[in-house]
């Protein structure tokens, strides 16, 4: 019973910081009629294999993701990274974690609907403890918010791979690093009200020692609506 109520907490604090910060930054905009993919840019791409990097160095695991267009994960993405760097695959490590997904827009008279997949692999030693796609759909990251936002999801998809592991009792939540104080952010910065706006979110992910990884998606939000809104 104990445990049951443990994963129960860990799935309301993932839940709640990826409805939060999702209701509240669009990621689930209606998409228009183009079949072009978006893809993750090559700024929050770099950003998105920085934030990985912090839980790799906590966990000894490598994570990674890959964004296909089409209907399926094989061959070459449309953007590919790791906590390794971008374009280098988490494969390449002993152990690893990868989001794998994969968008395929149809045209407007096209018979056939607009599809999305989502899986994870990893190396062998984790197969078992692998998230499902129903353990991905509960925090927000679904085909259906692959369709809208493919770019986004796949980068939150990511990042919630070390939380889910943890609410597994697989590893153990990043532990809150010690920095300098940040500097402070001028009135009227895009984004300059996030943290006040969700403060309720920060204080469930604090209590229950989520608050680095959850800074992880933090940033990695707040860098992509800026650079939307430039």
């Amino acid at each position: 019973m104990k445990k049951k109520k443990k994963g129960t907490v860990w799935t309301l604090v993932i839940v709640v910081f990826i409805v939060l910060l999702g209701a509240g930054n669009g990621w689930f905009s209606a998409s228009d009629d183009s079949t072009v993919v978006e893809s993750i840019s090559a700024v929050d791409g770099a950003d998105l294999a920085k934030r990985l990097a912090a839980a790799e160095a906590a966990h000894g695991i490598c994570y990674g993701w890959e964004l296909h267009k089409g209907t399926s994960t094989t061959g070459k993405p449309l953007s590919e990274g790791s906590s390794r760097g971008v374009g280098v695959n988490a494969e390449t490590c002993q152990r690893y974690m990868i989001l794998r997904g994969s968008v395929d827009y149809t045209s407007a008279d096209s018979v056939l609907e607009d599809s999305a997949y989502l899986s994870v692999d990893s190396s062998s030693d984790l197969r078992s403890n692998r998230p499902s796609t129903a353990d991905l759909d509960r925090v927000g990251v679904s085909t259906a918010s692959m369709l809208n936002e493919p770019a986004a999801t796949t980068g939150y998809g990511a990042l919630a791979l070390p939380l889910l592991l943890a609410e597994k009792g697989v590893v153990a939540p990043v532990p809150e690093p010690t920095t300098a104080a940040a500097p402070a952010t001028p009135i009227g910065r895009p984004g300059s009200d996030f943290t006040s706006n969700r403060q309720t979110a920060l204080v469930l992910v604090t209590i229950f020692g989520g608050v680095a990884l959850f800074g992880v998606a933090i940033g990695f939000l707040i860098s992509r609506k800026r650079g939307q809104e430039r």
